[in-house]
């Protein structure tokens, strides 16, 4: 697990970003921070990588979250990284 963050020069926020590869502790991650209070539009989680097999089976590729967490990135880190 990798959380990195990144300085928004134009809003003097920042951006926090988490990899997941399991669905479901994504979707806890994303309300743990609803419920601490992060909106909508400040939160995105993205998938990417997926694909099916020959056989018809789908391989899930890797989970994004990232948040525009502006002065609050030390409570959205924390709780990505929990």
């Amino acid at each position: 697990m990798t959380i990195e963050r990144h300085h928004i020069e134009a809003t003097h926020g920042e951006r926090i970003t988490r990899e997941y590869t399991d669905r479901a502790a994504a979707d806890r991650a994303v309300e743990r921070l609803h419920e601490a209070g992060f909106a909508d539009d400040q939160v995105t989680l993205t998938t990417h990588g997926g694909r099916t097999e020959p056989d018809g089976t789908f391989v899930p590729g890797g989970i994004e979250i990232v948040v525009l967490a502006g002065d609050r990135a030390d409570e959205a880190e924390r709780i990505l990284a929990t």
